[in-house]
C-alpha cells in the first residue's frame, strides 16, 4: 500500500466500514513511519483502531504488538504468535519506511534546481539620469536564496528593494529585486545570486548595449552629417570657382588673339 508523506511523517490508513449494526463499525489500520534528519533512526508503528479506540499497537522499537483492553491484548498475543507477521513488520522498516523516506528526501528536501537570473531596466535608461534596474531570479528550489547588487564589484545596500520569495505552485520559487541608481559610463552593474544549487555565486551584468547603441547611432548620424555637409560645401565651392574662372575650350577659342596678317591688312 502506497502512502502519502506530510512533512517528515508517512501515514497509511485502511478503513473498513461495516453495515451492521445500524450505527456501523469503523476499523482502521494506520501505518506510521516517523524519523528525524537521519533516516536511520526510523520508528515504524502499526495501529489497529476500532471505533476510534486503539486496539493494538506495533512499535518497531519494542519489536512486538501491545494490546489495549481485554480484546486488544487477545489480538496482540495472537499477532505476536504469527512468525510470518512479525518477520514482515521487521522487514517493513526498510522496505516501506526507509525506502519511501529516501524517495521523499530526493524529491523534496534534497531536490535542488538552479535559478535563472535576468537583469533589465524597468524603463529606458540614460546616462546621468535616475533609473531603475530589476533583477529577476526564477525557477529555483529550495526556497532559501540570497540576492545582492554590485557596482564595479562593490555591494550596494542603499536604494535597494526586494519582493518576498514567491511560490510558483510547481515546487519552484521566484524573487525580484530593484536598484535605483544613476548610470555612469563604463560602470559595471551586477546582480549576484547565492543558492545551494550553485557551486559558487552567480553574477549577471546589466547589458548596456541598448543604451550605448543609442549614442552610437547618434555618433554615426553626426559623422554622416559632417561628411554630407563637407561634400555639399566642396561641391558649392567648386561650382563657384568654375563659374568665376571658366576655362572651357569654347571660351579659350573665343579669347585667342587674331592672326597678325589680318591686323596688317587692316
Amino acid at each position: 500500500m502506497m502512502g502519502l508523506y506530510f512533512l517528515l511523517k508517512l501515514t497509511i490508513s485502511a478503513v473498513l466500514l461495516c453495515s451492521t449494526p445500524a450505527g456501523g463499525y469503523v476499523y482502521q489500520m494506520i501505518y506510521d513511519c516517523e524519523y528525524g534528519d537521519n533516516i536511520t533512526d526510523m520508528v515504524f508503528l502499526v495501529k489497529n483502531i476500532f471505533n476510534q479506540k486503539i486496539n493494538t499497537l506495533y512499535d518497531s522499537r519494542v519489536g512486538k504488538y501491545v494490546g489495549f483492553g481485554e480484546y486488544g491484548m487477545t489480538n496482540a498475543a495472537h499477532y505476536n504468535s504469527q512468525k510470518w507477521k512479525m518477520d514482515e513488520r521487521k522487514v517493513e522498516v526498510e522496505t516501506l519506511c526507509r525506502y519511501n523516506a529516501r524517495l521523499f528526501r530526493r524529491s523534496t528536501l534534497d531536490r535542488k534546481v538552479p535559478p535563472v537570473v535576468k537583469v533589465h531596466e524597468t524603463k529606458p535608461a540614460d546616462y546621468g539620469k535616475r533609473s531603475m534596474l530589476e533583477c529577476s531570479v526564477m525557477g529555483f528550489f529550495p526556497q532559501e536564496v540570497r540576492l545582492s547588487w554590485l557596482r564595479d564589484g562593490v555591494e550596494v545596500t542603499t536604494d535597494v528593494s526586494s519582493t518576498d520569495v514567491l511560490a510558483n505552485g510547481d515546487w519552484s520559487f521566484q524573487l525580484h529585486s530593484y536598484l535605483e541608481f544613476t548610470p555612469r559610463r563604463g560602470e559595471r552593474v551586477s546582480c549576484r545570486v547565492e543558492h545551494s544549487s550553485l557551486r559558487e555565486s552567480l553574477e549577471v551584468d546589466w547589458d548596456t548595449f541598448s543604451l550605448n547603441a543609442k549614442y552610437l547611432k547618434m555618433a554615426v548620424g553626426i559623422i554622416f552629417f559632417f561628411i554630407g555637409f563637407t561634400a555639399a560645401t566642396g561641391g558649392a565651392a567648386y561650382y563657384w570657382w568654375k563659374q568665376r574662372f571658366d576655362f572651357s575650350p569654347s571660351d579659350r577659342q573665343a579669347q585667342t588673339p587674331c592672326d597678325p596678317s589680318e591686323l596688317l591688312t587692316e
